[in-house]
């Protein structure tokens, strides 16, 4: 068997995309962060910004050929998520677009005469638990998960079971990796009438995304699209009374016709390819996993098998995440520590706590997040530098 932690030569990593693709700096492993906006994006932005920059709902001819640019860019991204142009809907931030589903879906439910109750599971992002404890009179309720981070579905049937305006479950956790049984939990909510909320960070442009949800998030970050932009589905079965209508497709405020084009093109770009660099993706984290293994007081948790390709986060005992993430920028390697929405304010990681497998005030952790074009050379330096800064911090 050979040395996980052996280097692989640069002829191991296999020529996956077209010239020019994808070209992240050596070193950097924090994909969540966002994907280094891809060559073809860039020049699309650039092309719009001159095409695209009045207002797509003027009747003028500036204005109409905004809106073609905006229009055609929404039709582009609904193919690439499989989902119908008309319930595809562009914002300018991930958090923005749950803010308007959630608040819009339980408006309307309450009309219709639903419980003030939304049901959340315990790993969902902040974003997701900002919007629905912003619902006015809302009793939030949080379902547990287990130690990969996998909903209760047993718990979450017997909540719905006392109805609910709606359930907020993730499609796949953006720290850990663990992916939801979101067809389960779309069938227990199918059968009491109860909208479901998904939100597939990180996983539109690492794996499909399917169809088990009735609202589905996705930012283009995560494929290789600018900042400025994220995407909102939501079925034609549920009913959606959002504060403002959607204007021309775009949810709140002035459309960012030029982020939105950008996401259009990395979409197209990265729908031919993203299956084979999930598989490389995958090749790599199970070198992570099983390198770590073998580290004194350190484990991959998450789960190993049914889980996002390219995210691996490792718990440390008697460390502090942001003092080896720190010492591993010195060595020009980029990682994460902490939640995914939370490493900037030092709060410890109510994921790994809601798993079971964290005690801020004796461990850390460091998440990995492999960007498109990740080279094993990269790998190689994780790998190598990681067990000693981690054995050097410890001490």
């Amino acid at each position: 068997m050979s040395d996980p932690q052996a280097p692989a030569s640069a002829a191991d990593t296999p020529e996956i995309w077209p010239d020019p693709g994808p070209a992240p700096l050596a070193g950097y492993l924090d994909a969540v962060a966002g994907q280094p906006v891809l060559p073809v994006a860039t020049q699309a932005l650039v092309a719009a910004l001159e095409q695209g920059w009045s207002d797509p709902a003027r009747l003028h001819h500036h204005g109409r050929r905004a809106g073609l640019v905006l229009d055609t860019a929404r039709a582009a991204i609904a193919g690439f998520l499989g989902v119908p142009v008309a319930s595809c809907f562009v914002g300018s931030s991930g958090a923005d677009v749950l803010r308007a589903a959630i608040m819009g879906l339980y408006q309307a439910r309450l009309t219709a005469g639903a419980p003030a109750r939304i049901l959340v599971g315990a790993t969902e992002s902040m974003a997701v638990t900002f919007a629905t404890r912003a619902c006015p009179g809302v009793e939030t309720v949080t379902i547990p998960v287990d130690a990969f981070g996998r909903i209760d579905t047993d718990a979450l049937s017997a909540a719905i079971g006392d109805g609910a305006a709606l359930v907020c479950v993730q499609q796949a956790n953006a720290e850990v990796g663990t992916v939801q049984p979101v067809q389960d939990v779309h069938d227990l909510c199918q059968q009491a009438g109860i909208p479901m909320v998904s939100e597939a960070i990180q996983v539109a442009g690492h794996r499909a995304v399917g169809d088990a949800w009735d609202v589905l998030v996705a930012v283009p970050r995560d494929w290789g699209g600018p900042p400025g932009c994220a995407v909102l589905v939501v079925s034609p079965d549920v009913r959606w009374r959002p504060d403002e209508a959607p204007d021309r497709g775009w949810v709140g405020g002035f459309p960012d016709v030029a982020a939105v084009a950008a996401a259009a093109t990395a979409a197209e770009f990265v729908e031919p390819h993203w299956a084979a660099q999930a598989a490389h993706h995958t090749a790599m984290i199970d070198r992570i996993r099983t390198a770590a293994e073998t580290w004194p007081g350190v484990q991959a948790v998450g789960d190993p098998v049914d889980r996002l390709p390219h995210i691996v986060t490792l718990v440390a005992d008697a460390v502090v995440g942001e003092i080896v993430v720190t010492e591993l920028d010195k060595q020009s390697i980029a990682v994460a520590s902490g939640s995914a929405c939370t490493a900037d304010t030092r709060m410890p990681s109510h994921v790994l706590e809601a798993m079971g497998v964290f005690d801020p005030t004796s461990s850390g952790s460091l998440r990995v997040s492999l960007p498109y074009g990740c080279t094993d050379a990269s790998i190689d330096a994780f790998l190598h530098e990681a067990p000693q800064i981690i054995a050097a911090a410890r001490g």
